[in-house]
This record gives C-alpha cells, sequence and structure tokens, in this order.
C-alpha cells in the first residue's frame, strides 16, 4: 500500500511539469519587458555600463531578476515554435507603437 501511494505521487510529479507549458514570466509581461529593454538598447547606444545600469532598473521596475530572466529565455529557447509567437507578437505591438507619421505610406 505504502509502495502505491509513493509511486502515485511520483506519477503526479512528473505529469505536473508536462501540463504547464507555460513560460517562467508570463508571455505579454516578457514581451512587454523585451520591448522596453530594446528601447534602453537603442537609447543608450554603445554604452555598455549605462545599458547595464538600465537593464538592472528595467528588470526591478517589472518584479523580474537575472535569473527569471535567463530561465525564460531558456525555455523559449527550448521551444523556437514558440520564439516565433513572441517575436510576431514583439513586431505586432512595435509597430501598433509607432506613430502615424513614421510608417511608411502604401500607394
Amino acid at each position: 500500500m505504502r509502495l502505491r501511494k509513493i509511486s502515485l505521487l511520483l506519477l503526479l510529479a512528473l505529469l505536473i511539469p508536462a501540463c504547464t507549458e507555460r513560460p517562467p514570466v508570463r508571455e505579454s509581461k516578457f514581451v512587454d519587458f523585451y520591448i522596453q529593454l530594446q528601447l534602453v538598447n537603442a537609447r543608450t547606444g554603445n554604452n555598455v555600463a549605462e545599458q547595464k545600469a538600465e537593464a538592472d532598473s528595467l528588470m526591478h521596475a517589472f518584479g523580474l531578476d537575472r535569473k527569471l530572466v535567463d530561465s525564460t529565455m531558456s525555455w523559449y529557447g527550448k521551444r523556437p515554435d514558440r520564439w516565433q509567437e513572441f517575436f510576431a507578437e514583439v513586431k505586432k505591438r512595435l509597430s501598433e507603437m509607432k506613430p502615424e507619421y513614421v510608417k511608411p505610406k502604401r500607394r
């Protein structure tokens, strides 16, 4: 009986991660963070010290730390199809952020 309970618990422990196929940081939050990080990088240019300081500040503002960002990047790295979805959302949001006068006119 005891062995059966232990086996059941081990089986459940193995199934739970498989059922939660979500990144460590919610995708919409990570998209927002990524966009802001890219804006920081564009604004600071080649100033690595300033980029790092602003990136750290940005992580703090989003309630993230380096370990959580790295684990989220690793999660996406193992799922290339999800990277495509992620960058499609980034592209969509960036295009929505552009002022109308910056968008090229269609002829």
